[in-house]
């Protein structure tokens, strides 16, 4: 089977291996579509804290089932699923507790063990969650990101009424805004500086603030009667937006930040103790997370609510996937790139 794998950082090689063996309760997925992460970007930059080479990046996909190893599985071959692509060991406190997605060993399909990037993968039975017919393969793919944006709603308590802020027009920030808008939050409000985004933002249907161009300070006060976001999102990872999501924070609201800096930012403690702000952390998602993001996109494309196919950039193929990363690094991808077979 062709695969691509990082040998090196920096350096992706095409190549073609066995198709992997299955031991008990392992499945293999002829991958279909697989989504390019900025964590990936990560990984292949040598960036990453715990990521080693060789490996087979490729955490987001969708495939069919070509073998099972499970005798009770409800699955059968030729099923479409997607796959939550989470490794706990089981055994420490945060599992033990129920709480497997921040495992002290958490392990990842297509970062500590070898992903979608390929014509096959091999993943756990028990990890995967069939694709609905509505859904058409590229947006199917979006379940993982997806499960992000659940997680983190789910962590900020969003709720029918919420005014919500949202720091950074990528496709995750997008996403939480979407899901923001599902669980009822009365304004999403987007601050976001490059004009491509900004027209993504608005083809989605949200209000947005340049604060390039905007005073947006005046803004935030008029869109919340002069109160702050009762939720806000920090999705750019830049300081000059983790700086900007205390002050545009209310009184004992909420923030949860979700972009990753690049190097060491400043955080305005005082406002966080000034206004008794919550600030929660919210890694990755559940398998319940996973499952409920199938269900949204379902809803979605049901109801026809958001055009999520604005949110696809671009589809490659497994040999161009290279050029794929080259456009992230360069902040020429605009929405996710999907890779194809």
């Amino acid at each position: 089977m062709k695969i691509v794998v990082l040998k090196e950082w920096n350096k992706l090689s095409v190549e073609d291996v066995p198709i992997p063996e299955l031991s008990e309760g392992e499945c293999l997925i002829k991958v279909v579509r697989a989504g390019i992460c900025g964590s990936d970007l990560h990984i292949y930059d040598g960036h990453h804290p715990t990521a080693k080479t060789p490996v087979i990046l490729g955490h987001e996909f969708i495939g069919t089932i070509e073998k099972i190893n499970d005798s009770n599985s409800e699955f059968e071959k030729g099923d479409r699923v997607g796959v939550e692509p989470l490794i706990s060991c089981g055994e420490c406190e945060a599992c033990k507790k129920g709480l497997s997605h921040v495992c002290k060993n958490l392990h990842l399909l297509g970062i500590h063990r070898n992903g979608a990037f390929a014509e096959y993968v091999k993943v756990f039975v028990d990890k995967m969650v069939k694709i609905p017919s509505e859904l058409n393969d590229d947006i199917a793919t979006l379940s993982e990101p997806f499960a992000v944006g659940v997680h983190v709603n789910e962590r900020a308590g969003t709720a029918k009424g919420d005014d919500v802020f949202i720091i950074g027009a990528g496709p995750i920030g997008l996403i939480v805004g979407i899901v923001a808008s599902l669980e009822g939050a009365k304004n999403v409000v987007f601050s976001e500086i490059q004009s491509d985004k900004i027209d993504l933002v608005e083809s989605l249907g949200f209000s947005v603030i340049n604060p390039k161009i905007e005073d947006i300070d005046k803004k935030i006060a008029n869109i919340t009667n002069g109160n702050g976001f009762d939720k806000v999102f920090e999705a750019s990872g830049s300081e000059a937006g983790i700086l900007l999501s205390t002050s545009a924070c209310k009184v004992r609201g909420t923030i949860v930040p979700v972009g990753f800096p690049s190097e060491k930012t400043t955080f305005d403690i005082l406002q966080v103790i000034f206004k008794e702000i919550s600030v929660i952390g919210s890694r990755v998602y559940t398998f319940d997370n996973f499952k409920k993001a199938v269900s949204l996109l379902s809803y979605i494309e049901n109801k026809k609510i958001f055009p999520l196919e604005n949110m696809i950039s671009d589809t490659l193929s497994l040999d161009n996937l290279e050029d794929g990363l080259v456009r992230m690094k360069e902040g020429k991808a605009l929405g996710r790139i999907l890779v194809t077979n």
